[in-house]
């Protein structure tokens, strides 16, 4: 079916629909509407009113392949639910469309599959670059499938051997502050309770964990370290552990803040107090750890400000050619927030 100006009103109207109408070719008509040179004052004008008129829309993919420029990013991250990861998301978000970029939130759920399905897809879609806080442990499992003309940021942590850029928060230096705070507190025997799916933070904050003890001539029991899988009452399931086996640490050091919720009930279900029998500190400063009913002592990290930073490392990379890139390392400091649990 034709309208009255000859274009198909079934689909949105094309260049081609608004040259038609216009009278002039398709060349000028895709000038004036990207501000190129070579168009009359007039005839921009006309061709915008034409192109309001019609209700045009132009289309992105088809505009992307002739300016390699698709003004779309994906950002892959393990949990959503983790609200640590939105923060994060918002940062990066909000930077990018300030420059005009739309961002595809990809959740991996821990998931190194689902990671890679989601980066297929991703390259598929030919996003301008992506930002990543990876599941997948070692970098080759990731970089070898992307294309060179597509930067990639790590943001959070970054896959061991890689030589991309990253930006993330100083783990090793915020546990050791979690270990040595609980150290001025007079605690001495103290568990460590991590995540292992997030392999890239457990390693360096229980480096850090190990490296604050040392330094206070404290001897690490292995006995006091508790790994799993991270699920919603991992941290419970843990403490609840040690305790059921009648290893009663005076404190705990959680390896992200969900973790040490779930620390925090379970020392509560057992029949201790909290602090005054076993301290608890965290990892990420999600709100949650500031209510008035919890007030967990916590670790702070810049969450917004990282994803920030990870998307003006981006833009600088996207202004380079594959070439001219080079790693890009921003490592932001962390804060200790004291509250009731310590």
């Amino acid at each position: 079916m034709r309208g009255r100006y000859d274009y198909n009103v079934d689909m949105s109207p094309t260049i081609k629909d608004i040259a038609a109408r216009a009278g002039i070719s398709y060349a000028t008509v895709s000038r004036a509407l990207n501000g190129k040179y070579g168009v009359s004052k007039d005839t921009r004008e006309k061709v915008k009113a034409l192109a309001l008129e019609m209700d045009y829309q132009p289309n992105a993919i088809a505009r992307g392949l002739v300016s390699r420029s698709t003004k779309t990013v994906g950002l892959v991250i393990p949990d959503i639910a983790n609200p640590f990861f939105p923060r994060i998301a918002l940062g990066v978000e909000e930077r990018l469309l300030k420059f005009g970029y739309s961002v595809f939130l990809c959740n991996t759920s821990w998931n190194s599959d689902r990671e890679q399905n989601y980066l297929n897809t991703l390259i598929q879609n030919q996003v301008d670059g992506i930002i990543i806080s990876p599941v997948t442990q070692y970098s080759d499992a990731i970089e070898s499938m992307i294309p060179e003309d597509i930067p990639l940021v790590y943001v959070s942590s970054h896959p061991e051997g890689t030589t991309l850029s990253h930006v993330m928060v100083d783990n090793v230096k915020g546990a050791d502050m979690a270990v040595s705070h609980l150290l001025s507190r007079n605690r001495k025997r103290i568990a460590f309770i991590g995540s292992e799916q997030d392999i890239h933070a457990l390693d360096d904050r229980l480096a850090g964990y190990r490296q604050a003890l040392k330094r206070a001539n404290i001897e690490v029991s292995e006995d006091l370290i508790v790994l799993d899988e991270f699920q919603e009452r991992s941290g419970y399931k843990m403490i609840r552990g040690l305790l059921d086996k009648g290893i009663v640490p005076d404190a705990v050091f959680a390896e992200n803040d969900l973790l040490a919720l779930g620390v925090f009930e379970g020392i509560r279900a057992s029949g201790y107090r909290v602090p005054e029998d076993i301290a608890v500190i965290g990892f990420d400063d999600i709100p949650i750890m500031s209510h008035p009913d919890i007030q967990i002592t916590t670790i702070h990290q810049p969450k917004y400000r990282i994803g920030v930073y990870a998307a003006e490392v981006l833009l600088h990379q996207l202004t380079l050619s594959s070439s001219e890139r080079r790693m890009e390392r921003v490592t932001l400091q962390p804060e200790l927030i004291v509250r009731r649990s310590t």
